[in-house]
């Protein structure tokens, strides 16, 4: 028996753990037992612990990007050792940036590196033996009886991932199924891996070596379709992290499948021949990474688009009313000033007023081991957590850690500025918010968004609740302004 785990925040565990289920499909091909347990942070609990150790499992293997429920992860892990001998496995984007630093951890005792199909079972064997023979396994990385931290050299990319089926049976998918548009079912499904694109703040240069590779496009269509047959699935959301690398690929997925889809993919891809594409193949959610409104950020971070590529992805799909556009938007990059993070803003605008119904995402750059910037915002005052469990901060979505490479911005600013354009962007399209839309964009184009009439808008149409302690900071904020 193997335990796999992966712990999400309460609010994303509707994604299938499907790292983990092409390493049980790979296990379980060798013969070995798998029990998945995708659990968020309340779940792990002493109950839960206790049903783990009382598996006696093999290992246990833990799924773990930066920033996602680390401390989470490191709470389960030291009560597992505490109450027994069972070996600890970390895999995923974090131990493989970050190995060295993770098997100081007394509570890991290896990590896989790289892809965890073929060396989770290599571990599995040497383990069964009883004689493991560590230094042979490639991807792996372990403490050897000397003390000292071996990482052993990096397994190739898997070619053909037609080789792996994830194995769907080992968890509730009716769970996953959720709703976007008119889709109410819709499964999430990865059909690749990687990104040929090198942008600066991603962990893809170092975790993919910026390799993409991909499911054929019969195997998705067969996946599916046999899942069609058990399951009420009425629409897919791929997982990629770039569909559209191979348009005739993509096309071909969803032409066959014929489900409404949503997807993340690139500005500079959009015409008006792939937007009518898009259209016609069901295409009803699009992410666009579009990081920035500065060209001269878009070139720092080598994200290989423009902004009239922006502009004119929009543009394209504007006349497309059922298919629905998401940017997503990052501030504080190193050496970015405030001045062109107010381009990014009038950028935003600008899209606002091209398809009204466009939403934004939007947090601030996040150090990731492995990017390109990572050592460049340590130059600029970035201090990386000593302890492994304390990377937990570095989270886009909240205002854990504090921003220390640029010095005309903070964490707590960036999430009033993201709720501020979640406000923007439904005053365009809500007569009953329509009259606070120019006072929002004025504040918003100014980056002016600490005042209290920005809050109280918070309050009632995003946060849609009031606190106590929001309440004494409105008001303090107003008695200052009436006195001063």
């Amino acid at each position: 028996m193997i335990v796999l785990v992966k712990i999400n925040h309460p609010r994303y565990t509707f994604h299938p753990p499907q790292g983990l289920l092409y390493i049980a499909d790979s296990l379980r091909k060798s013969g070995y037992d798998v029990k998945i347990f995708h659990i968020n942070p309340n779940e792990v609990t002493d109950s839960v612990i206790a049903e783990i150790v009382g598996l006696k499992p093999l290992y246990v293997g833990c799924s773990v990007f930066t920033g996602e429920m680390m401390r989470s992860y490191a709470r389960l892990c030291r009560e597992i050792k505490s109450s027994s001998q069972i070996p600890i496995v970390w895999g995923n984007a974090h131990p493989s940036m970050l190995p060295e630093d993770c098997l100081k951890e007394d509570y890991i005792d290896f990590v896989v590196i790289g892809e965890g199909e073929i060396t989770s079972v290599e571990l599995a064997d040497s383990l069964q033996k009883g004689t493991p023979q560590l230094k042979d396994i490639r991807g792996l990385g372990f403490t050897d009886d000397s003390g000292n931290i071996i990482i052993n050299p990096r397994r190739p990319f898997i070619q053909n991932l037609d080789d792996y089926k994830p194995a769907w049976d080992l968890i509730n998918i009716e769970k996953y199924l959720t709703g976007f548009h008119e889709s109410k079912k819709a499964l999430p499904v990865s059909t690749s891996r990687g990104c040929p694109f090198d942008c600066g703040f991603c962990y893809n240069r170092e975790f993919n070596k910026c390799q993409w590779r991909a499911h054929s496009a019969d195997y998705i269509v067969s996946m599916v379709t046999e899942l069609q047959e058990k399951y009420p699935i009425d629409g897919i959301i791929t997982t990629d992290d770039n569909f559209f690398v191979n348009k005739k690929r993509a096309f071909e997925i969803v032409e066959k499948l014929g489900l409404p889809y949503y997807c993340e993919t690139r500005a500079n891809y959009f015409d008006e021949n792939f937007a009518d594409d898009l259209h016609r193949t069901k295409g009803r959610g699009i992410l666009l990474g579009l990081e920035s409104g500065s060209e001269r950020i878009l070139k720092f971070i080598n994200k290989k688009i423009t902004v009239q590529d922006s502009i004119n992805a929009v543009s394209v799909v504007s006349k497309y009313p059922n298919i629905w556009i998401s940017g997503s938007f990052i501030v504080a990059f190193p050496t970015e000033t405030e001045e062109e993070c107010k381009e990014t803003m009038s950028l935003i605008v600008h899209l606002l007023d091209i398809k009204k119904e466009m939403s934004f995402t939007l947090g601030y750059f996040l150090p990731y081991p492995g990017s390109n910037l990572y050592h460049i915002a340590i130059e600029k005052g970035f201090v990386p957590p000593k302890r492994t469990e304390d990377w937990e901060d570095i989270d886009r979505w909240a205002s854990k850690s504090q921003i220390t490479w640029v010095n005309w911005i903070s964490s707590e600013k960036t999430v009033k500025l993201r709720k501020s354009i979640i406000l923007l962007s439904s005053t365009y399209h809500s007569p009953s918010r329509g009259i606070f839309k120019n006072y929002v964009k004025r504040k918003i184009l100014s980056l002016d968004v600490d005042g209290w009439g920005i809050s109280v808008l918070i309050c009632i149409f995003i946060d849609q609740r009031f606190h106590i302690i929001q309440v004494y900071q409105i008001i303090k904020g107003l008695v200052n302004r009436i006195v001063h």
